[in-house]
């Protein structure tokens, strides 16, 4: 068990330390000022692997539902054993398409533990006794669309393989639609005599819920869109359809008329059988971490409030959840089904429930660190609160690059309209 939480530990040191490694001489040059696209990412991972042959080994799971590889970084010392004769971790990110940071993260967590390998000794003790499996995207395709076109904060969540969200008999044909071509989905607004929003007075790019009998000046209209398939709706079947973590063999997995994404079966979908695969193949596995975005979550299982764990298990999430609250600042440790949502067939409830390992799942980033406190969740207009504090934040950290102001459009159907708000690198 001892080492279990240490491999675990490390997963949330990882998320905010950065120590003194930027003296030492770097043998890659890889940057975190921003996101890789998946060639990006791959030529990184092979940078990598030449500037440490010694320690790393880079393979291919499998290949996604388009064809690219599912890499997977392999994180041992051949000197002092066998990678299966040593306890492992498992590290994986960007299941869902759109939430492409912890691709990142887990780069940085393979250039961290090499740079710092024969420096530090915690680290070097960890390289030369443990194994690291560091698997950056599960969803190589997902993550490329999300990059190669437009898309809002949370389209491109799903495996790129068609599917027919609105049951008319035909597969991906009314997606989102960037209809003033400037590379953006953003939201429609439209002006009206009795609308359910009005401006914010003290910043009028925030759009406010009116009181009960108060007049409004807008309505929302959704994002930018047009009905392709003239079904009189707009964006109701954009590009695939599977939700990449309902589709796991846990015990709790149901068919898609009980949980939306679930797919036609456990493991229907490529990813997630090429990663079960490697996973039984990886007796060695002592500990998983899943890396997703956002809302600065520690989650556990279990996943439905019917399915038990023993209580020894839970004196071990307990104790590892509270020091990842420690470590992080502004995340909370968190069950899934209780805290966030019921959700089936999910991947660290199949690596707990099925396979036996303790597994964790960080939402990374909390809108909480964009000013050291929580927002007044209090108060009525809380949408208006966080939403002044992310624009602040965007203003004066990001200069004002990820919001986009409104603009009027003349939309084909709704006719004199607006557009603006967040870009998809919001989150």
């Amino acid at each position: 068990m001892k080492k279990s939480l240490k491999l675990t530990f490390l997963t949330f040191a990882v998320s905010t330390i950065f120590l003194s490694a930027a003296s030492y001489a770097k043998k890659t040059h890889i940057e975190f000022n921003r996101y890789y696209n998946y060639p990006e990412l791959t030529k990184a991972l092979h940078d990598l692997e030449a500037s440490y042959p010694e320690f790393l080994k880079l393979s291919s799971v499998g290949k996604s539902y388009q064809g690219r590889d599912i890499w997977v970084m392999t994180i041992n010392n051949p000197k002092t054993g066998p990678e299966l004769s040593k306890p492992a971790m498992y590290i994986d990110a960007n299941v869902h398409g759109n939430e492409v940071q912890g691709g990142e993260v887990c780069l940085y967590t393979i250039q961290f533990l090499m740079e710092n390998y024969g420096k530090n000794k915690k680290i070097t003790d960890l390289v030369d006794t443990k194994v690291f499996y560091i698997l950056p995207t599960v969803n190589p395709d997902g993550r490329a669309w999300w990059f190669d076109h437009p898309n809002t904060m949370s389209s491109s969540r799903s495996i790129q393989k068609p599917w027919d969200n609105d049951n008319d008999g035909l597969f991906d044909e009314d997606g989102y639609d960037d209809i003033d071509s400037d590379g953006q989905v953003l939201m429609m607004r439209k002006k009206v005599p009795y609308g359910n929003f009005k401006q914010d007075p003290e910043d009028p790019r925030i759009m406010v819920r009116v009181k009960s009998g108060e007049k409004g000046d807008y309505i929302f209209l959704g994002y930018e869109g047009i009905d392709n398939d003239g079904d009189g709706r707009i964006n109701e079947d954009p590009p695939g359809g599977y939700d990449p973590n309902r589709n796991w063999p846990s015990p709790d997995w149901q068919p898609e008329y009980v949980q939306w994404g679930a797919g036609e079966f456990p493991l229907s979908n490529p990813n997630s059988d090429a990663v079960t695969n490697f996973l039984l193949k990886h007796p060695n596995i002592a500990g998983v971490q899943s890396y997703h975005n956002s809302g600065g979550m520690i989650l556990r299982g279990p996943g439905v409030s019917e399915s038990k764990y023993p209580r020894s298990d839970i004196r071990v999430y307990d104790y590892i959840g509270k020091q990842g609250e420690g470590i992080l600042p502004f995340y909370k440790y968190m069950i899934l089904y209780k805290d966030l949502y019921p959700a089936r067939g999910g991947f660290v409830t199949f690596t707990y429930e099925t396979l036996g390992i303790f597994s964790f799942t960080n939402e990374l980033w909390s809108s909480k660190q964009y000013y050291g406190k929580s927002p007044d969740n209090g108060k009525r207009n809380y949408y208006a609160t966080t939403s002044k504090s992310r624009l602040k934040y965007d203003d004066y950290v990001d200069f004002g690059e990820n919001f986009v102001e409104w603009k009027p459009f003349k939309h084909p159907v709704y006719g004199d309209i607006e557009l603006g708000g967040w870009k998809k690198t919001t989150n």
